[in-house]
């Protein structure tokens, strides 16, 4: 899982959401052909992906406020 937080206690099941959904963000941003293997986030792509995670974005939208130019 590439999301990670010191400064939020989750809950192991909320912890296997995140990673789930997270795994779910990587593989749409990786097939859109928007990131490359290997990948690594910086910490305010993280901080933005937990945002949009605890919003309630699917992957999908996460991935198009995430990675997408914005018009």
């Amino acid at each position: 899982m590439f999301i990670q937080s010191d400064s939020i206690a989750l809950s192991s099941s909320c912890e296997l959401d995140l990673c789930t959904w997270a795994n779910a963000v990587y593989e749409k941003a990786v097939g859109d052909g928007l990131i490359h293997v290997p990948w690594e986030p910086d910490d305010a792509i993280v901080r933005r992906l937990e945002a949009y995670f605890h919003t309630g974005l699917s992957p999908a939208e996460a991935v198009s406020a995430c990675f997408c130019l914005n018009h």
